[in-house]
């Protein structure tokens, strides 16, 4: 009888894993402001406008993951390219499931980087408390956050779904036992509005990373400094 149970439970875990090899997850935005972060009102207003307006696409098979924002038309063209930037969406995102790893590419002045950062997929606390989100049941993660340029503490949450065994999310961050359907941190919510999961035809082909020097974030930063002829000081 154990065994029984035993090979019934492995059959639906491989069952529902493959089911899961290949999707899309169609998010939005919402903008909402921090607490005890002070932002001039008017910027806080057309940043909102620009993010509350914006979608974007994660595509994943297996192996790996490539998030984007979609096309459209911005209310204010300078604000909608800082909207973008303050979602962290203004590059698109990869993730390797076997290295649990985010990376994207960076320009610097004339050369082309491969920027890993590692921590948007580890360091979770799992808790139990639960609610459903398209359908799916859905269980809250969170992470401590230090922004490495403001130095602002924040708390990162995640709502992750079991139901979709795969480590992948918004914007880079994943490493959680299932796909994350709603992440909330500093001003931006992503939330799930439709997830296809191995859709008629497949998925469109997820772009390769260009290539480039593998850096951290860390080192980004300072390769930028550099550029701009200010002292790492």
């Amino acid at each position: 009888m154990l065994k029984n149970i035993i090979i019934l439970v492995v059959f639906l875990i491989v069952t529902s894993y493959t089911y899961a090899q290949k999707g899309v997850v169609e998010y939005h935005t919402i903008y909402y402001d921090m607490p005890n972060v002070e932002k001039d009102k008017d910027f806080k207003r057309k940043t909102a406008l620009e993010i509350n307006d914006m979608k974007y696409d994660l595509r994943y098979n297996g192996h790996q993951s490539y998030f984007e924002e979609l096309p459209r038309v911005p209310h204010d063209e300078f604000m909608g390219k800082v909207a973008s930037i303050v979602a962290y969406s203004d590059r698109p995102w990869h993730q390797d499931a076997k290295k649990n790893s985010p990376f994207r590419n960076k320009k610097i002045k004339d050369s082309m980087y491969i920027v890993t950062h590692n921590d948007r997929m580890e360091g979770w606390t799992l808790h139990n408390e639960t609610k459903d989100i398209d359908g799916y049941t859905c269980y809250k993660a969170t992470k401590h956050h230090v922004q490495y340029y403001t130095e602002i503490e924040f708390t990162i949450e995640a709502w992750y779904t079991p139901e979709i065994p795969v480590p992948y999310g918004p914007v880079g961050f994943g490493g959680l036992p299932g796909l994350i359907l709603q992440l909330e941190r500093s001003h931006v919510i992503f939330v799930a509005d439709k997830v296809t999961l191995n859709p008629q035809g497949g998925i469109k082909p997820i772009k390769e990373v260009e290539p480039g020097r593998i850096i951290t974030n860390e080192e980004k930063g300072i390769l930028m400094r550099r550029a701009r002829k200010v002292t790492e000081d």
